[in-house]
């Protein structure tokens, strides 16, 4: 069903990259202080999504001052802005998106202080930490201000409704494809980015959990943790693959530490280990065609921006919204798909776009 569900959202992409993206408000706001923890939160899936989607917009929309506010710099919230944007142009109106100078949740604040300052009809916000953004996130229906999340789940319920991908699932997806690759038997590793970051660890929970109802002859042999430094994640992969030569699959939980698991292997000469990665960039695509990587699980954050937008724009009309999470989806992208049009639209929209 999931599967199915990331067809039809990759279809309605497509779709609207026929429109043409207008000039988006773009700003950077100044630092401020440091992250803490997030905490992961429950999932409805994309079939329960409110009428956000479908409400239409009336004029009055069409002078709505509407904000998105990423977590940083990256290619992955380039994809988000422009469904973001493609989404305004749909409904004659000009986006504002306001970046923190850093990917940090003190940075990212401040940067939702000054927002809420210049007062906008609606705000969609990726929280850098779920538990970290609380307290903003109040902020801003103290105001009196919409507020849409996107991509990041915050553990309370301050907010109308979320767009992101439910990250157990996409865990137990992974899961599934990689032991069929493994022939359902043999060792495995995880490398995440953090424990404390919810989307990622949702990812190892769901993998976790699926290896351990489904595939009883498959051993997990534990998860190594490298945040921001793909280095150190090189450097744990091939002290991993030293230490325990028969290993058979390997799990990355998202581009950095597909890269870094990607450089382990080509160091080592390792052909003969079968790995699944996660989201997609010129890196990691580069890497499964030069046959290291066997699959990547990619997200659709251009449908999060897309539906995010659509969803504040009603709310700010005063449409409705049921309350809760919308899982946008996620598709298993395998190498010997890799070339086929609705892949390369999943792997690389933002070239769609254009």
């Amino acid at each position: 069903m999931k599967k199915v569900l990331s067809i039809l959202l990759a279809a309605a992409m497509l779709l609207a990259l026929a429109a043409c993206s207008s000039p988006a408000k773009t700003e950077t706001a100044a630092p401020a202080a440091e992250e803490t923890a997030a905490e992961p939160a429950a999932a409805e899936t994309a079939e329960e999504t409110s009428e956000a989607e479908e409400a239409p917009a009336t004029e009055e929309a069409k002078s709505l001052d509407i904000v998105f506010i990423p977590k940083g710099v990256a290619d992955y919230w380039s994809i988000v802005q422009a469904g973001f944007e493609n989404a305004a142009t749909e409904l004659g109106m000009t986006p504002r998106v306001v970046y923190p100078s850093k990917e940090e949740a003190g940075v990212q604040i401040e940067t939702v202080m000054d927002v809420i300052n210049s007062k906008p009809d609606a705000i969609v916000l990726a929280p850098v930490s779920g538990d970290a953004l609380v307290s903003a996130c109040q902020e801003i229906q103290k105001a009196g201000i919409p507020l849409i999340i996107a991509d990041t789940a915050i553990p309370t319920e301050d907010y109308l409704q979320s767009f992101m991908t439910d990250n157990v699932a996409a865990g137990a997806m992974a899961a599934d494809e990689l032991a069929a690759l493994m022939g359902e038997e043999g060792q495995v590793y995880i490398f995440s980015d953090s424990p404390a970051k919810a989307s990622v660890a949702d990812r190892v929970t769901g993998f976790e959990a699926r290896m351990k109802e489904a595939y009883p002859n498959i051993e997990v042999l534990g998860t190594l943790y490298s945040e921001a430094d793909i280095n150190l994640c090189t450097t744990q992969c091939v002290d991993a693959i030293t230490a325990n030569p028969d290993i058979k699959g390997i799990f990355a939980v998202d581009e950095n530490r597909t890269a870094g698991v990607g450089t382990a292997l080509i160091q080592l000469g390792r052909e003969d280990i079968f790995v699944g990665g996660f989201d997609a960039n010129k890196n990691t695509v580069s890497l499964m065609e030069d046959g290291v990587i066997n699959f990547l699980t990619v997200q659709q954050p251009y449908q999060m921006g897309y539906m995010a937008y659509k969803a504040a724009a009603d709310a700010a009309n005063g449409v409705e919204l049921e309350h809760g999470m919308v899982d946008t989806g996620c598709t298993i992208v395998p190498r010997d798909k890799l070339d086929d049009e609705d892949m390369q639209a999943i792997l690389f929209p933002l070239e769609h776009l254009n």
